[in-house]
């Protein structure tokens, strides 16, 4: 079977996988824009309104695990299907929230729906997709969350402006509703895991009490300061927490997640790469609007649209990363894309408010570019080493990781610039432009390191591919 023969008879799983991870990219970014409408409205502070977005990330980040088990024993198809339910049951009663506590309610009900869909996706297309195109799906899916990414972002101000605050989550209803009919109907029904399996559910309530804690202090060491005895505590208690569930791992018949797997040199430090590389993406993210503001002096409808230029290059370089894993070995492109990415960071630091234009969009470009090229391909070298029985929960465990990485990012760029800079707003404070200009380049330089650790993580994978 050649390659267009292959992709046309998967296309309508394709399709389905595309469509809800290209909700997904919408609703994250979409209503991340939102925050100051959902402010003005219930009348609530900035950081209060910001729930809206951490409170949903926490929840979605402390059930993948859970969600990814349960997808390898009871059938992705079911687990999947009752995810899109959630979630649109949850995106429904948003907007109808009457006020700011059930707006949160309702947010952590969608949280639950999204939680099985980033948990089980790559695992579906591992379970589905024959390996000789299984890199142009993960490309294919990718290039789609980053489009929905770009739409949200771009589309935001007009949905607001013309329907309201609460119309940015009724509009990924109808295409939901698509999406749970296609799998309903077309996905296949697979069970890996044949032996009766008891689920443990006492190493889910110490994971995701684990990660709630380490999440939460994260979320909210700017409130109460790092020193401070309550986030001592929640940290304390992460740790305690998260090494009891790893020893109960090792000693039960059925454990949650089968630690042995990381002994896979293409699971561990793969997953490993991906963690620094989501600590740069999700660092760039909430770094760079203040480097643009602040030593280019864009406003903030310029700097809105210079942000989407990267996702916009992400959407093309994450097919060809999938591209190109499908037919070079995957360790390679990895390699490529983590040198890149690296190369692209140090390149923010030759910035200054003289740069033209021109050059500035050029260096967006090749960040995003770089970005792209690497996520699709590390994560078929991930998924393609994981076992036939456990994708489900290597898929999660990959997705954790991610979203733990994602949360360093914000803490570790923040810190870094801090550390120079110390003002909350330096610019206002009076401090001088070639001060602002070298915090910003010790925390690019802080990205070029984490990049070079990427780089040594791929280079500890093996160079095979697994079916």
């Amino acid at each position: 079977m050649n390659y267009f023969e292959s992709m046309k008879k998967y296309l309508v799983l394709i399709i389905n996988l595309s469509l809800i991870h290209f909700l997904l990219g919408i609703d994250i970014n979409i209503v991340s824009v939102t925050l100051p409408s959902i402010a003005s409205h219930f009348n609530v502070a900035a950081n209060v309104a910001s729930r809206v977005i951490w409170v949903y990330l926490l929840v979605l980040t402390c059930f993948l695990l859970a969600f990814g088990k349960l997808g390898d024993i009871k059938g992705y198809r079911i687990i999947y299907f009752w995810g899109i339910f959630v979630f649109l049951i949850g995106t429904t009663l948003c907007y109808f929230a009457p006020d700011f506590n059930t707006l949160i309610l309702f947010r952590i009900i969608q949280a639950f729906g999204s939680a099985v869909l980033f948990a089980l996706t790559p695992a579906i297309i591992a379970a589905h997709i024959p390996v000789e195109i299984r890199g142009k799906v993960y490309g294919i899916n990718y290039s789609f969350t980053a489009l929905g990414g770009i739409i949200g972002r771009a589309a935001s101000g007009f949905v607001v402006e013309s329907f309201g605050w609460n119309s940015v989550f009724i509009i990924s209803v109808p295409v939901g509703l698509v999406a749970l009919y296609i799998t309903y109907k077309y996905m296949t029904k697979t069970v890996l895991v044949k032996e009766k399996y008891k689920f443990d559910i006492i190493g889910t309530i110490l994971i995701f009490s684990g990660l709630l804690s380490f999440l939460f202090a994260v979320n909210t060491v700017d409130d109460f300061g790092w020193t401070s005895y309550k986030i001592i505590g929640l940290f304390a208690a992460s740790v305690i927490l998260i090494l009891t569930f790893i020893y109960r791992q090792f000693k039960i018949k059925f454990p949650l997640f089968n630690l042995r797997i990381l002994k896979n040199r293409d699971i561990s430090f793969s997953i490993l790469s991906f963690i620094f590389v989501y600590i740069i993406t999700n660092g760039m993210i909430y770094i760079t609007p203040f480097f643009l503001q602040w030593v280019n002096g864009f406003p903030k409808k310029e700097t809105g649209l210079l942000m989407a230029v990267p996702s916009l290059l992400q959407f093309f370089s994450g097919y060809i990363s999938g591209y190109l894993s499908d037919k070079k070995n995957s360790k390679l492109v990895c390699t490529i894309g983590l040198v890149l990415i690296a190369l692209s960071v140090i390149a923010y630091s030759i910035i200054n408010p003289l740069t033209n234009i021109y050059i500035l969009v050029l260096i967006l470009s090749f960040y995003g570019f770089a970005i792209g090229f690497f996520i699709p391909s590390n994560t078929n070298k991930i998924m393609t080493s994981a076992p036939k029985e456990q994708k489900g929960i290597v898929s999660s465990f990959m997705t954790t990781s991610i979203r733990l990485g994602s949360a360093f990012g914000v803490v570790f760029f923040g810190a870094v610039f801090a550390f120079f800079v110390p003002q909350k707003n330096p610019v206002a404070a009076g401090i001088p432009v070639d001060t602002i200009i070298s915090g910003f380049r010790y925390t690019f330089i802080f990205g070029f390191f984490v990049a070079v650790l990427g780089i040594l993580s791929i280079i500890m994978t093996s160079n095979k591919k697994s079916a």
